[in-house]
């Protein structure tokens, strides 16, 4: 089920703050990316493409309440050997929807591409 919301962040600042910073960890790892988006059963899902593009492809999901930028910075090991598409989880800080999923139910099971 999803919760419908007006936003994820108290304000457009604080929302701003937040994006500034994705931004700047992404550019901190001085790596060739992508940004993608596709549309999903509850929104659009941001993805960041990088590491070797002729590797083998790995999706890699961060933690809860944590961005793709971040979780890409404890990733670097996987650059090397791995065609990476790294996730925004759907209601959570990031570029991906802000629809909250519950997380009791099958809400992630039934988030998929449409």
């Amino acid at each position: 089920m999803v919760v419908a919301v007006k936003s994820i962040y108290r304000n457009r600042k604080a929302k701003a703050v937040v994006l500034a910073l994705y931004d700047r960890q992404l550019a901190e790892l001085q790596i060739p990316y992508q940004d993608l988006y596709v549309k999903t059963a509850f929104g659009k899902t941001h993805l960041i493409e990088c590491g070797n593009f002729s590797g083998k492809p790995l999706l890699v999901f961060h933690g809860g309440n944590a961005t793709t930028a971040y979780n890409l910075k404890d990733c670097r090991f996987l650059f090397k050997n791995f065609h990476i598409y790294a996730v925004d989880t759907v209601g959570h800080p990031g570029k991906s929807a802000e629809n909250a999923l519950s997380p009791f139910g099958r809400a992630y099971g039934e988030w998929r591409v449409r």
